[in-house]
């Protein structure tokens, strides 16, 4: 992995959970394109890394289940509330514990994974496609939260 893609990533990450510590409006285009987008970047990445083997495949699949499984949780942890009347959501402080455990845990699977003969280019590069992963997991939860609230979403200008 390239010092420009840690950057990047590292940028990403901060920006999306420094956004949503101080909340903001909630945006359904935004909540499904963002994921998408670095979900699709993962994937050209982690083509360029080369041939996957079986093992590579395995540890793939646990851990794309492992960041699911995060962002679903995540997901009931975002606040929703109303403002100026219109729906808002914010980090709380489990959403943060969270997010610092799904990190954790994305370093233990890649350990185990390269212990156990994985690549760790594979791994490595994986990393976009599974924060994506996790994002669209805890959209999955938030949107239709939103959805049974009531309150408008505010339209993009």
């Amino acid at each position: 992995m390239s010092i420009v893609q840690i950057g990047l990533i590292v940028l990403v990450l901060a920006l999306v959970v420094g956004r949503r510590l101080t909340g903001r409006p909630l945006d359904t285009r935004r909540s499904v394109v963002l994921p998408g987008v670095l979900a699709v970047y993962g994937l050209v990445t982690l083509q360029k890394a080369g041939t996957l083997t079986h093992t590579d495949q395995a540890w793939l699949a646990a851990s794309g289940a492992v960041s699911i499984a995060f962002g679903l949780v995540r997901g009931m942890t975002v606040r929703l509330y109303e403002r100026d009347g219109y729906l808002w959501a914010r980090y709380r402080p489990s959403t943060l514990a969270l997010w610092a455990a799904s990190i954790a845990a994305r370093f233990a699977v890649e350990a185990a994974a390269v212990a156990s003969g994985a690549g760790r280019s594979a791994m490595t590069s994986s990393l976009m496609l599974m924060f994506g992963l996790s994002l669209a997991a805890e959209s999955l939860v938030v949107l239709p939260r939103a959805q049974a609230s009531g309150v408008p979403v505010m339209a993009r200008s």
